[in-house]
């Protein structure tokens, strides 16, 4: 019984897992976290010379005009035979949002693929690969980002910043540059065939209304669609306005190798101490409730 007495507090003893033995097993193996580590920035760092860097050439751009909705919705309605409806007001808002919506279009990719010089570089097709229309557009939506900022404090718009990543800074604001008047011109293009359109609508209704009221109305709309006509064939921007003009960084876009490295250093502290906790177990279980 005394023997038992004596020996019962050490046996208990030894199933109890201290703290300090625990930081202590940690301490002891730091040679694994440092393994860990170097291994996870040696990876990092082959990926980056193996990946190649990317640039990046954006721009800001807004609506060409602000447009007066108001007073061009007064005119509009006085019209007849629901003509407003079908004109609408032809601001500048409404240019810039189709604008927009064509940067990534399948006309645009039609273009590019079509370019000798432009569309291989863009797409650095593996070899027989064919430049489609296709490929290019699924690029185009890999390195193209359109990105809403905020609101003008003066305007109902909002600015837009339009990015576009490649090996080259210098091609990759070419192209920027090139699909911006690409989808300028698609615009002229549509806003000169609806205007036209409503222009011989307007005529007709000239010739087919004698209230003065509504013929002055006409008239008034007749010399709005006549003016949106001659300024569709300016030389400036016709659907857009630049606000930032257009620029490359000076490093790289991708990959960032300050974050990569630190990523990569903290997923070797994290490696590191997930092997030292299955070297605990281990020791804990062969060493029955003891760790050395």
């Amino acid at each position: 019984m005394t023997m038992q007495a004596q020996t019962s507090p050490h046996t208990a003893d030894a199933d109890v897992i201290y703290i300090g033995d625990i930081v202590t097993f940690f301490l002891r193996r730091w040679t694994v976290f440092l393994a860990a580590i170097l291994l996870a920035v040696a990876a990092a760092m082959l990926y980056l010379f193996l990946t190649t860097p990317l640039y990046k050439a954006s721009a800001t751009v807004g609506p060409p005009t602000s447009s007066n909705n108001a007073s061009k919705s007064g005119s509009l309605a006085a019209l007849p035979f629901g003509l407003g409806a079908a004109l609408g007001d032809g601001g500048g808002s409404t240019l810039h949002k189709q604008f927009l919506q064509t940067l990534k279009s399948y006309d645009i990719a039609a273009k590019l693929a079509a370019d000798k010089e432009i569309g291989p570089r863009l797409l650095e097709p593996k070899d027989g690969e064919a430049v489609t229309a296709g490929k290019i557009s699924e690029r185009l939506e890999a390195v193209m980002v359109v990105n809403k900022l905020r609101n003008a404090p003066l305007e109902d718009t909002t600015f837009t910043e339009i990015t576009l990543l490649h090996a080259d800074p210098a091609f990759a604001q070419k192209v920027l540059n090139h699909i911006f008047a690409l989808s300028d011109t698609i615009i002229r293009k549509q806003v000169r065939e609806s205007k036209t359109a409503q222009r011989e609508v307007l005529l007709r209704s000239l010739e087919q209304t004698s209230n003065s009221y509504q013929r002055d109305a006409l008239v008034k709309n007749l010399l709005e669609v006549e003016h949106e006509l001659m300024t569709s064939q300016t030389d400036g921007p016709f659907s857009y306005r630049i606000i930032e003009s257009l620029h490359t960084g000076d490093r790289p876009a991708s990959p960032r190798r300050l974050l990569t490295l630190a990523g990569a250093m903290v997923v070797g502290t994290l490696l590191g101490f997930m092997v030292v906790c299955v070297m605990l177990f281990n020791a804990y279980r062969r060493n029955r409730g003891r760790i050395v």
